[in-house]
């Protein structure tokens, strides 16, 4: 565990000076009525790329046209990355000259960012789509602030207040505060792996995320615990009725936490093989995302 805090401290140390950047966005060249907005999650910028362009393609293969936001704060708060996030909307409404209904698909914190931005009713957001976003919080960042002093004194540092956030009773109260439109939808899907003998296969987790995972209850991605993703119920709508909350407990994402979005080939410079797996894996999921989104617009 002490090198798994030095190593994200490092990371952390890395990139500092550059996660104040102001909010980017690719341009796709055709306007659109109705897309896709990937939102990516906590530690967002440390890859070069959160979403794969397989993930990507699943969405524009079904007649979707997708954004991907850049910019976000990689260890900001909630509130951080919603505003960051409403920004890019804004821009995505300027480019496309018209109101655009956003369907939102999230990953891990993502979907509260989404849910920030929804809360504040500037935009069509008919449908939300969380992948892994911890409803009931990430259960081993409880567990090491609570033994590991180390852990704690780290995530008591002004830049990681975000990262407090996920705690259960964090997240309890942001879901408190937040009041979705009553016609919007929120969906929320999981992912785990099992442990396999093999820790170089991809189909298996990889030792890091075995260490989170031993605290964790039940199954998980190595950082969401399986309940905790299908843990949507408590979302009320701006007349305070429930929210439109359903989630899926048969359709997972057999992929680790950072597998679940990253491209296969990040995975191969740490010793991983049957990447193609990822892959697949992938492109079965998001594609039955996609589909589902078509057939419930």
């Amino acid at each position: 565990m002490r090198h798994f805090v030095l190593s994200l401290s490092f990371l952390i140390s890395s990139t500092i000076g550059g996660w104040a950047m102001a909010a980017e966005l690719p341009l796709p060249a055709a306007t659109a009525k109705e897309v896709v907005l990937l939102v990516p999650g906590f530690f967002n910028s440390f890859a070069p790329e959160y979403f794969s362009k397989d993930i990507q393609n699943a969405f524009t293969q079904a007649g979707f046209k997708v954004y991907v936001p850049k910019g976000l704060n990689p260890i900001g708060t909630i509130e951080d990355n919603g505003s960051r996030l409403e920004l890019i909307m804004q821009q995505i409404e300027k480019l496309e000259n018209s109101s655009v209904k956003f369907h939102v698909v999230s990953h891990s914190m993502g979907g509260f960012y989404a849910m920030w931005v929804a809360n504040r009713q500037k935009f069509k957001i008919p449908t939300i789509l969380t992948v892994s976003t911890p409803y009931k919080g990430i259960e081993f960042v409880q567990q090491w602030r609570e033994k590991s002093f180390l852990f704690k004194q780290l995530t008591e540092l002004a830049f990681l207040e975000g990262l407090k956030e996920t705690s259960a009773e964090g997240i309890k109260n942001f879901i408190s505060s937040i009041r979705l439109d009553p016609k919007t939808k929120l969906f929320a899907f999981g992912g785990y792996q099992n442990k396999g003998i093999d820790i170089t296969d991809a189909k298996n987790m990889s030792v890091p995320l075995r260490i989170t995972s031993h605290y964790i209850t039940g199954q998980s991605d190595g950082i969401v615990g399986i309940n905790s993703a299908l843990g949507v119920g408590e979302v009320l709508t701006t007349d305070g009725k429930k929210a439109l909350q359903y989630m899926d407990n048969k359709f997972f994402l057999a992929l680790e936490h950072w597998e679940q979005v990253l491209d296969r080939k990040s995975f191969i410079i740490l010793g991983i093989r049957n990447t193609s797996y990822i892959q697949k894996e992938q492109s079965r999921f998001y594609s039955g995302l996609a589909d589902f989104l078509k057939n419930t617009k």
